[in-house]
């Protein structure tokens, strides 16, 4: 069995795949003391450890968590990247959650010549796939980070995880909510049409953890939360054949 460690800013997701299957997913909250403690796994099952991130202190604590365990250890810079073509102007700076999601929509989903893959996390981030070919995207903030922007109006920190938006708001509150949920929204339809327009046979594919906030207004579109940790799985196995 695999595990796939996925190391975010406020999260760690991991990934258990047996057989090129995941099973199981964990996430735990890197803000809990003591977090490595949620951490259940059957030792024996285990046979490589894939750590992904730029958190040192997280991928240090993670290190020692597995020292004592009959598995191997791959890290992020032990994975050759170069296995898609790219015309990313430096290519060894590209993160490695978009690499793995480009990787994931051109193996799984073959069958679509070009791909738009939209991954809402901290930051959203655009991804374009034409003919198996990586052509570069677009970053932009996140729900998170755009509410958090607009604390100083609303004297709080919203709770953006219980979202209810109006698209007329009738408060402070409301009409922040309102803003930032539509505003994202709106930019997705717009990345989306764009694309669609000036792309044939395109194939779009709406992942990360906030992406369940949108999924129901955003239409044609392929919905795969959990597309990353399968992308990294890819790499991973595509690393242990060379």
């Amino acid at each position: 069995m695999n595990i796939i460690i996925d190391i975010g800013n406020t999260n760690i997701k991991l990934g258990f795949f047996k057989n090129n299957i995941l099973i199981k997913k964990l996430i735990i909250n890197l803000g809990i003391k003591n977090y490595l403690k949620n951490l259940s796994v059957n030792q024996k099952e285990i046979e490589i450890v894939f750590i992904c991130g730029v958190n040192t202190k997280v991928i240090e604590e993670l290190k020692i968590f597995f020292k004592n365990y009959d598995c191997k250890l791959i890290f992020w810079a032990d994975i050759n990247k170069n296995i898609i073509e790219s015309e990313y102007i430096k290519f060894n700076t590209l993160g490695f959650d978009r690499l793995a999601n480009a990787v994931a929509a051109i193996n799984f989903f073959a069958n679509f010549k070009n791909h738009l893959v939209i991954d809402l996390g901290t930051c959203i981030t655009y991804d374009i796939i034409i003919d198996k070919v990586y052509k570069g995207g677009q970053i932009s903030p996140g729900l998170g980070l755009r509410f958090n922007s607009l604390d100083f109006l609303t004297k709080k920190s919203l709770d953006f995880k219980n979202l209810e938006p109006k698209l007329l708001g009738k408060s402070t509150d409301d009409c922040v909510q309102s803003g930032v949920y539509f505003g994202i929204l709106g930019e997705i339809n717009n990345r989306i049409n764009y694309y669609n327009s000036n792309l044939k046979d395109l194939n779009v594919i709406l992942t990360g953890g906030d992406s369940i906030y949108f999924k129901k207004l955003v239409k044609n579109v392929i919905f795969d939360q959990n597309l990353l940790l399968k992308g990294l799985n890819l790499l991973l196995n595509k690393n242990e054949e060379n």
